[in-house]
């Protein structure tokens, strides 16, 4: 019977709806509170999670300029974030991913150094933005002979497209490479195109699939469109994005091993 991983919900909703930190720049917050990233982690494991995102997804040196930050400090912000997800697994017996989305080399670096198990581009909303991300990371990995797993997650709309015009069923299959432990879609509104998506990617793959879509703060709708999927036997990484917390793991956690499905170990 197939089992299923469980990924973390979101972060930067939590930091500033939980924990009432308003700083614009979520992954400054791994410097100044290093203790609210690691209870996040600590609550995302005790809810259910075996993955725990990094909180280094948005600090490439262009972001950390838009925020009015210094863009010096993206390395740091990027190492920062790795390193707490990396100890607060190894603590638990889980497994940390250094996350980003269009990253430079002093984010990917500070990831790489932070030494996280995983690495996952997500939320490509743009073809060649993502295809230019995934070959910066094969070209660093490769100059420092470092071997890491890839995830790879896009953001599509309710038809099944990425916002710069493709069709994903048409793509996906371009990004993925011996390398590549994962692909599926993040941030997306669920629709019957996107579970066809799901079943193309499946049925022409042999790596896992995953998925970890937004909540509107319903959690019954969000555990329903996944129980979806799962009956159609198209996942093997679920867990939550944008408007996620602890609850919606704790609950998808619940629904699967009542469903019969088993987790990976």
């Amino acid at each position: 019977m197939k089992k299923i991983l469980i990924l973390d919900g979101a972060m930067g909703t939590l930091i500033s709806d939980e924990f009432k930190i308003s700083e614009k720049c979520k992954e400054k917050v791994n410097i100044t509170f290093p203790e609210v990233i690691t209870k996040i982690h600590e609550n995302y494991i005790e809810s259910g999670a075996d993955l725990i995102k990094a909180n280094t997804f948005n600090c490439s040196k262009e972001a950390l300029i838009k925020y009015g930050e210094d863009p010096e400090e993206s390395y740091n912000y990027a190492l920062s974030g790795s390193k707490l997800a990396k100890k607060c697994a190894l603590k638990y017996g889980k497994k940390s991913i250094g996350t980003f989305c269009l990253g430079d080399e002093s984010q990917i670096n500070g990831i790489l150094d932070g030494d996280v198990d995983l690495i996952l581009i997500e939320t490509i909303f743009d073809y060649e933005q993502g295809k230019k991300s995934l070959d910066l990371l094969r070209q660093i990995m490769k100059e420092r002979e470092i071997k890491k797993p890839i995830m790879i997650s896009f953001a599509v709309n309710k038809f099944g497209q990425i916002y710069s015009g493709e069709k994903l069923v048409d793509v996906f299959f371009e990004f993925i490479g011996e390398d590549v432990f994962s692909i599926g879609i993040n941030c997306s509104e669920f629709s019957e195109e996107i579970l066809e998506v799901f079943k193309s990617m499946k049925s022409k793959t042999t790596i896992k699939v995953s998925y970890h879509p937004n909540s509107d703060g319903n959690i019954e709708n969000y555990l329903s469109i996944i129980s979806k999927c799962l009956e159609s036997g198209v996942l093997d990484i679920v867990g939550g994005c944008c408007g996620t917390n602890e609850e919606h793991i704790k609950r998808l956690k619940n629904m699967i091993e009542k469903s019969g499905v088993p987790e990976e170990n």
